[in-house]
């Protein structure tokens, strides 16, 4: 049985801003992946590629803006987000919640605490960038493995 309109009319607010924050960190989880990705081939290409590389992927900084813009418009259902009204106050105190950031946080600095010989290792030696590079590879490739460790295991972690 499907919900009729009137039954979405009087749906919790609390409900609604929960899963506009589901929805966003979504979209947040997916720009992150495509961007990190991107900013690490970029670093990875050869050095003359490098300016054909980034001529190319100048059209997926606007084509990401607008994906997330109209993902977070249609979650809201035509709903203004306040950030100062009670539902959103009462979702950011939420005990439970606060302690899956808390426990998502954690997990991701192991990993990423974890992650960093082997891709020294990778970035360094296999790669045979120079040393500029090889750290800039190395920062792209740990903080888009922290934020989407983060993200997942938050998702994860606050799923009803």
């Amino acid at each position: 049985m499907t919900p009729s309109k009137e039954s979405s009319n009087h749906e919790n607010p609390v409900d609604v801003v929960q899963q506009f924050s589901r929805r966003s960190l979504i979209a947040t989880l997916f720009v992150v992946a495509i961007l990190g990705g991107t900013g690490l081939a970029l670093i990875l290409s050869p050095e003359g590629a490098v300016a054909r590389s980034s001529a190319r992927a100048a059209w997926l900084f606007p084509l990401v803006i607008v994906f997330v813009v109209v993902a977070l418009q249609a979650s809201m259902n035509k709903r203004r987000w306040n950030p100062a009204s009670p539902e959103v106050k009462a979702l950011m105190q939420d005990e439970w919640r606060r302690l899956n950031l808390d426990r998502a946080s954690r997990y991701a600095l192991i990993v990423v605490l974890a992650a960093q010989w082997p891709l020294g290792l990778l970035i360094g030696f296999i790669s045979g960038l120079p040393t500029v590079r090889a750290a800039m590879a190395m920062a792209a490739a740990s903080i888009t493995l922290g934020l989407i460790t983060f993200l997942t295991l938050f998702l994860f972690f606050d799923r009803e």
